[in-house]
């Protein structure tokens, strides 16, 4: 080992304090703030002011007022106070509202086309790619179709002389009037389900193959390589797709408007239609705005967990 010189532990301590330096500044990895981006930003800014955050604003006062649509209060509306709140406190169509939202959120967006979408895309890994490509095409087609086409093949089929009551064996049997909710579930799960496919095709190309080999040499059956094996490894792709259905769910007014109108008897009467059906049926628009309010509070605890859970999973 070479005797160290004069100079050689002078080196080694100037790149000992050059280190010490270094480490007292700002990493690069971290995150910084220049002064420069708010020129550049506030073009945004100003566009997410006036087209986001006032309308919201001017829509909570609203909520707060009589308004009507049409009648004595509809342009001398005034400041009420609680008036709206202490109605909706007491409003048990709204109750039931929340519940039938969260039954077809829930039933038809966070699990429905959630678990729609893994079956297409497990069963597709082990078919032949002919019937693998119109699948995925097919399933792609019912994600990118407009509400309105897709509200009237389902009512078209569910209804009287149907395509789903001639298959259950009664031509004359409503299936939309007897089973409101259920049918306006699964139209809405067979929409979202061409996305949830593509989210869990890409994860399932994701999984390392020499694990599912070693699953194979070690004897373990394919449905226990799916259970022990490949669902817990897709288990983040499994909350974000059910949190992303659930935003698309939440917000799907015109499947559910277009298909019952919120009925037959407020069966399928969701919040966003009940909110629209006081405003533009029954004309009260003050109370239509403070359930949109409502709506508003809703899609912003979700969309929060959203981008929570994303920056977990990254």
């Amino acid at each position: 080992m070479p005797a160290m010189t004069p100079h050689t532990t002078g080196q080694t301590v100037g790149l000992s304090n050059d280190l010490r330096a270094l480490s007292r500044e700002a990493r690069l990895d971290k995150a910084r703030f220049n002064p420069a981006s708010l020129v550049l930003l506030s073009p945004a800014g100003i566009l997410l002011l006036g087209l986001f955050l006032a309308p919201v604003v001017y829509a909570i006062y609203l909520g707060f007022t009589n308004l009507q649509l049409i009648g004595l209060h509809a342009v001398n509306y005034r400041f009420t106070g609680w008036a709206n709140v202490n109605t909706l406190l007491h409003d048990t169509t709204f109750y039931q509202s929340i519940w039938l939202t969260v039954l077809f959120v829930v039933g038809s967006g966070a699990v429905g086309a959630t678990l729609l979408g893994l079956v297409m895309a497990i069963a597709m890994q082990d078919c032949l790619r002919l019937i693998r490509q119109i699948t995925g095409a097919l399933a792609i087609v019912a994600w990118t179709l407009p509400p309105t086409t897709i509200a009237i093949v389902w009512k078209a089929s569910s209804t009287e002389s149907g395509l789903i009551p001639t298959l259950l064996g009664n031509s004359n049997y409503d299936l939309l009037y007897d089973q409101a909710m259920l049918v306006v579930s699964l139209a809405n799960a067979w929409s979202l389900a061409g996305l949830s496919m593509i989210m869990f095709s890409a994860a399932l190309r994701n999984v390392p193959q020499e694990v599912l080999a070693a699953a194979k040499l070690e004897g373990a059956s394919r449905a226990q390589t799916l259970v022990r094996v490949t669902l817990p490894m897709l288990r983040s792709t499994i909350v974000t797709s059910s949190l992303l259905m659930t935003l698309l769910t939440f917000g799907n007014f015109t499947l559910i408007y277009l298909m019952t109108a919120g009925g037959p008897g407020n069966q399928t009467n969701i919040l966003p239609v009940y909110s629209y059906l006081q405003g533009f049926k029954f004309f009260n628009l003050g109370y239509s705005a403070l359930l949109g309010n409502v709506i508003v509070l809703i899609s912003a605890v979700l969309g929060g967990l959203f981008v929570y859970l994303g920056k977990q999973r990254r």
